[in-house]
């Protein structure tokens, strides 16, 4: 039986409700998701050259900490949230109006396989969604035409080639039995060449994909995120030994992600996508 994110999720939700607690979870996340690190240096430059009062997509918004990032790096950012979890939509309404930013970042229900805005966007956040969704095809066409002219999609997903298992798909352990590791995905991950082929015939000129969680991402995936999912899953108990468990992984996992993040990943286990239409 594979690791499943969603009960996970919901149990955070119920857990970090208060406003101050939420605050404090999402920068837990952001300290212990590599892929984070990446996405907000990214973040960081697009803000930097963004147009006047830009409008953003996250879509697939999960629990809200991609927008909520945003909000503080781009103040004048209007940002809609879309996911198809009508709890976390709720939960993230809540938390934004509670935190004074309900004027200015929303979240819907929506489905992104049918959702389009004309040329409402500047900029679409993708982060560990499209490999859940059965027909990726037409999400990226409808990533490129809800872009406005110039705008940015900022995409990560698993990759086929990584030498571990992260995050995705079927893998065989040293005992030779097969497993699935998360069982809300549809595909195992992406070949590079592939994804960037899907992005330019859905009509994006410039596309930069690269790897994420090489040898050192990896192994501080497996520190980090790996371990403590597998043990929660099997029992919330776990909780109680987290803080004790970070203590000890911690500092190594911090170096690893940011070797991570300064070195070339000639393969990894996730795909870092920059598009352009």
């Amino acid at each position: 039986m594979g690791m499943k994110y969603e009960p996970i999720k919901d149990f955070l939700n119920k857990i970090f409700r208060r406003p101050w607690l939420r605050k404090i979870f999402y920068r837990m996340i952001d300290i212990l998701l590599l892929r984070t690190w990446h996405i907000h240096r990214e973040i960081k430059k697009w803000a930097e050259q963004a147009p006047e009062s830009p409008k953003v997509l996250d879509a697939g918004s999960g629990l809200g900490q991609h927008s909520y990032y945003l909000a503080r790096k781009c103040p004048q950012c209007q940002i809609t949230g879309v996911d198809v979890n009508q709890a976390q939509v709720d939960n993230n309404n809540r938390f934004f109006s509670n935190i004074g930013l309900g004027q200015r970042v929303k979240f819907q229900t929506g489905r992104l396989e049918e959702y389009v805005c004309e040329q409402c966007y500047d900029l679409i956040l993708n982060i560990e969604v499209i490999e859940h969704i059965e027909a990726d095809r037409r999400v990226i066409q409808n990533f490129y035409h809800s872009l406005r002219p110039g705008g940015t999609l900022i995409l990560s997903t698993p990759s086929l080639y990584g030498d571990h298992d992260h995050d995705h798909g079927d893998h065989e352990d040293k005992e030779g039995d097969v497993s699935s590791f998360v069982d809300e995905h549809v595909r195992d991950g992406y070949d590079p060449d592939a994804l960037s082929q899907m992005l330019k015939e859905a009509g994006f000129s410039d596309v930069k994909v690269k790897f994420m969680y090489g040898a050192y991402g990896g192994f501080a995936w497996k520190l980090t995120m790996k371990y403590p999912i597998i043990m929660l899953n099997k029992s919330f108990l776990f909780f109680a030994v987290l803080p004790f468990y970070y203590l000890l992984t911690m500092p190594v996992a911090l170096v690893l992600n940011y070797l991570d993040t300064i070195v070339h990943n000639p393969k990894g286990g996730s795909l870092l996508v920059i598009a352009r239409k």
